[in-house]
C-alpha cells in the first residue's frame, strides 16, 4: 500500500492547490479584525501577518477573502497555528476563547494535502482528517464554515469530496452516513464522539482510521474524564476512538530503548509507520490534564509537540455581574463596582419575530401550563428584566444540563421575551435577525459556538463541574475578537460566595448591573 496525491478533476486539483480558512461567525460576515503584528523580542515589529506568509495557498486565500471578506488578517494564535498544523508534529493549543483558534485549525486543515492510497493496484480516497467536537452544534458550524469556503472556490469541488458531517439527532440515518463515507470519503470528516464511535462498531473499514493524517479533538478537556477511577468504569467514545487510533504510538512508547536517542528513534518510527498527527485544544488546559495527555494516555508523541498559547485577554471588554436572588427581590452583589457602560442601540422589531404556530403555542399551554416549574420564578424574571432592559439584539441563557430548555424558553415567552431555544444549524441559516432575542441552551450546547453578534449571556445559577473552566467558557461566548459584552450571573444567597471566588480566580471585579441598583 501506498500513498500518492489526490487524482485529477480540475475542481479537485483547484481545491487542493489552495486550502486555508480562519475563525467564524455564523453569519457570512465575521467581525473585521485589526491587522496583527509579530514582535521580536525586542519588542520591535516585523511585518504584519498574512495568510500565504503562513503558509496557505494564493488560490485558497482568495476563496477565504471571498467568502469572509472582513477576515483581513490573521488572529495572533491564527498566525502561530496554522504553520505548526500544516506540518507533522503533534499540537496542545490553548488560548483564550473568542480567539479564532478553531477557525484556524480550519483553514490549516484544509490546506493539507488530500492523498489517495494504491492498494493492490487500485486507487482509492481516504479520510484525511479526523475533526472531533463536542456537541453537533459546534459540528455544524464548523461544516458551515467549510461549505462556504468550498462554494468560493472557482471551480467549485463537491462539498461530500470536502467535508462531511457526522453526529447523532441529525436525521441522517447511520447507515445512510455510513453508506456516504464509503462512497465519497471525505478530506475531513467533523464528528461528535458518540457517533463517531458508534460508526466505528458498526464499519470499522469504512472510516480508515489507518490511514489518517490528523486528528483533531476541540475542547478535550470536557471530553476526556481523567480520574482513573472513573474512567475504567466508562472510559468514553473519545478515550475508545484515541486508544484504538494510537494503539500503535502507545507499544511503541512502551518499547525499551537507549534514552538518549529514544526520541530519535520513535519519531523516525512514527514517520515510517505513518502514525497521524494530534491536535489537543481548549481554552481551559489546566496541569494535571496536560500531565495526563503526556504521561498516561499514549496518545500524545512527547518528542515531537509543540505548545501554542495566544494573547492574554483584553481587559475591560467583557463586564461581569452577579445577581442574587433574596426571594425579596434580586439586588447586586455586595462589592460589586459602578461602572459606566455605552449604552448600545436597541434593535427594533422588523416584523419577523420568531413565533410559534397557534398549535404549538396551544401545545407546550396544555403541556406546562397546569405542572410547577423546575425554575425560580423570581431568578427567570431578573434574567427577563435585564434583557428587555439592556439586550440591543441576541442575549444567551445558559440553564444547568437538568433543566428541560423547551420549559425554560414557554416561561420566558410568558414574561414578554423573545424566546427560542439554540440551534446552530438554524443559527447558520438565519443568523443575526431584527429585534431581540433570547437563545436557551446548556453548558454543553454552547461549549465553543460563535455568535459575533451576541452581546448579552445570562447564567442561571452556578456552572457545572470545575466551576471556574465551566464560566471561562461561557462567559466566552461573549467579547469574541474583543467586542465589548456582558455576562450576568444569576445565583442564591448560598451561592453567591462560590461565584465571587470564581470572578476572584479569574482576577475579575464584579460590576453593578445598573437596572438592579
Amino acid at each position: 500500500m501506498k500513498f500518492l496525491p489526490l487524482p485529477t478533476t480540475t475542481a479537485t486539483r483547484a481545491w487542493i492547490r489552495c486550502m486555508s480558512s480562519t475563525s467564524l461567525t455564523l453569519k457570512k460576515n465575521p467581525t473585521k479584525r485589526s491587522p496583527i503584528n509579530n514582535t521580536n523580542q525586542k519588542g520591535t515589529e516585523d511585518r504584519c501577518l498574512t495568510f500565504p506568509a503562513l503558509g496557505l495557498q494564493p488560490h485558497f486565500v482568495d476563496a477565504l477573502h471571498t467568502a469572509f471578506p472582513d477576515v483581513l488578517q490573521p488572529t495572533e494564535v491564527q498566525g502561530k497555528l496554522i504553520p505548526e498544523v500544516l506540518d507533522r508534529k503533534d499540537i496542545l493549543l490553548k488560548d483564550v476563547t473568542g480567539s479564532g483558534k478553531t477557525f484556524g485549525l480550519v483553514l490549516g486543515l484544509l490546506n493539507k494535502p488530500r492523498m489517495v492510497i494504491e492498494d493492490e493496484g487500485k486507487r482509492r480516497r481516504v479520510v484525511t482528517t479526523l475533526f472531533i467536537v463536542p456537541h453537533r452544534d459546534l459540528a455544524h458550524q464548523i461544516m458551515h464554515w467549510i461549505e462556504l469556503l468550498t462554494k468560493a472556490l472557482k471551480p467549485s469541488p463537491p462539498l461530500s469530496s470536502i467535508a462531511q458531517v457526522l453526529v447523532r439527532g441529525s436525521g441522517l440515518k447511520r447507515q445512510d452516513a455510513i453508506t456516504a463515507l464509503r462512497e465519497t470519503p471525505p478530506h475531513v470528516l467533523v464528528c461528535t464522539p458518540q457517533a463517531l464511535w458508534e460508526v466505528y462498531k458498526d464499519d470499522k473499514e469504512v472510516l480508515q482510521l489507518d490511514t489518517l493524517s490528523t486528528v483533531v479533538v476541540d475542547e478535550m478537556d470536557y471530553m476526556v474524564e481523567t480520574d482513573p477511577k472513573k474512567y475504567k468504569k466508562h472510559p468514553g467514545p473519545t478515550r475508545d476512538i484515541l486508544d484504538v487510533i494510537y494503539a500503535r504510538r502507545r507499544e511503541l512508547g512502551e518499547t525499551e530503548h537507549e534514552k538518549e536517542n529514544k526520541g530519535e528513534w520513535i519519531n523516525e518510527r512514527e514517520k515510517e509507520e505513518g502514525i497521524p498527527q494530534l491536535i489537543v485544544s481548549s481554552a481551559t488546559l489546566r496541569v494535571h490534564f496536560k500531565n495526563h495527555l503526556y504521561a498516561k494516555s499514549g496518545w500524545l508523541n512527547r518528542h515531537n509537540v509543540v505548545k501554542i498559547s495566544g494573547e492574554k485577554e483584553e481587559s475591560g471588554k467583557v463586564t461581569h455581574s452577579i445577581l442574587v436572588v433574596t426571594g425579596n427581590g434580586v439586588k447586586n452583589v455586595e462589592g460589586a463596582v459602578k461602572v459606566e457602560v455605552a449604552p448600545e442601540e436597541a434593535v427594533m422589531a422588523n416584523g419577523e419575530e420568531n413565533e410559534e404556530a397557534p398549535a404549538a403555542e396551544e401545545y407546550y399551554d396544555e403541556k406546562y401550563g397546569q405542572t410547577p416549574s423546575p425554575f425560580d420564578g423570581e431568578a427567570l424574571e431578573a434574567v427577563a428584566t435585564g434583557f428587555a432592559l439592556d439586550v440591543p439584539s441576541t442575549g444567551l441563557l445558559v440553564i444547568p444540563s437538568w433543566a428541560p430548555v423547551q420549559r425554560a424558553v414557554y416561561e420566558l415567552r410568558t414574561m414578554g421575551v423573545d424566546a427560542e431555544g439554540l440551534d446552530m444549524q438554524k443559527e447558520k441559516e438565519t443568523g443575526e435577525r431584527g429585534g431581540p432575542r433570547l437563545l436557551v441552551g446548556t453548558v454543553a450546547t454552547t461549549r465553543g459556538v460563535d455568535m459575533p453578534w451576541l452581546s448579552h449571556v445570562f447564567i442561571l445559577g452556578l456552572p457545572e463541574g470545575r466551576i471556574v473552566d465551566g464560566y471561562t467558557h461561557i462567559a466566552g461566548r461573549v467579547g469574541r475578537f474583543g467586542r465589548p459584552g456582558r455576562v450576568v450571573t444569576v445565583v442564591t444567597p448560598a451561592e453567591c460566595a462560590k461565584m465571587l471566588a470564581v470572578l476572584r480566580t479569574l482576577r475579575k471585579t464584579p460590576v453593578r448591573f445598573q437596572h438592579f441598583d
